[in-house]
């Protein structure tokens, strides 16, 4: 199945994810019926570059009123159907709920019933100015399951406020670079790949104040990298799919480089 909003950006997508898109959105129908006003797919599937052995379903769903607790219960629920569904992307839903004013405008601190890949349950969570750039995707590139063009949602985003976002979100990154007995730093290779690609879009996104994907920002950073860090970007793509450990030196590299793309931020270098 092909699916986009415009002919020549469609894509192909396998029969399991459009199965899981087709019961996410009826099953949000269902839930909150008239209080939805539309579902947008962001990420990967809106930026063209899903791959469908790494990438999650990243969605957002928008509501006329913020999700009061009666709602929150249903979708809750909702959620917790999808994740039993025999289907490998049933717990690879990665979304939020947003009302129209909340989407309309990003607001600091604010939480929302979101969902994370992996869980099967929703979760009330802070957003940060990441969610920017999540906006600024649906905006420009989001692919409309239900409701008007989110054009008619989201104000424009400057590209002086993309970039804020990046350099605020890479001092977040750089603070859990300096936490060496994070768990996280112990998981597998493929952790690790995720860590090196969200490095490099960073800086692909503060260079041209946009966002692309992953893969997209990977295949330019291997170009304009010095050579230290375009041998990191090189391994790091065979990692993607990878369940080794990773060694201790590949660990330090991979924070070094956290910390090089963060001191950058708001330098001429992205000039």
């Amino acid at each position: 199945m092909s699916l986009s909003n415009s002919p020549e950006r469609a894509i192909s997508l396998p029969n399991s994810v459009t199965e899981m898109l087709r019961n996410l959105q009826l099953g949000i129908q269902e839930a909150i019926g008239d209080e939805l006003i539309g579902v947008y797919l962001r990420g990967s599937l809106a930026l063209g570059d899903f791959d469908p052995l790494t990438s999650d379903i990243d969605f957002l769903a928008v509501t006329k009123l913020p999700v009061s607790e009666r709602m929150f219960t249903v979708l809750n629920e909702l959620h917790s159907r999808l994740a039993k569904i025999t289907n490998v992307y049933a717990d690879q839903l990665e979304g939020a709920y947003l009302d129209y004013n909340a989407l309309k405008r990003f607001q600091v601190g604010e939480r929302y019933p979101t969902i994370e890949r992996g869980d099967d349950s929703l979760r009330w969570k802070e957003h940060h100015s990441n969610w920017i750039l999540e906006r600024w995707t649906v905006y420009e590139h989001g692919i409309t399951l239900i409701g008007p063009d989110p054009k008619n949602l989201i104000e424009p985003i400057s590209v002086d406020e993309i970039r804020v976002a990046v350099s605020n979100r890479l001092r977040d990154w750089a603070d859990w670079a300096n936490q060496l007995d994070d768990p996280n730093w112990y998981l597998p290779l493929s952790h690790k790949a995720y860590v090196v690609e969200t490095m490099c879009r960073a800086i692909y996104t503060l260079k041209f104040g946009e966002v692309c994907s992953k893969q997209c920002s990977v295949k330019w950073a291997l170009e304009i990298l010095p050579e230290r860090w375009r041998s990191l970007v090189d391994h790091s793509r065979a990692w993607r799919t990878d369940t080794t450990l990773p060694d201790p030196s590949i660990i330090s590299e991979v924070m070094q480089f956290v910390h090089w793309v963060a001191s950058k931020a708001g330098l001429d270098y992205y000039e």
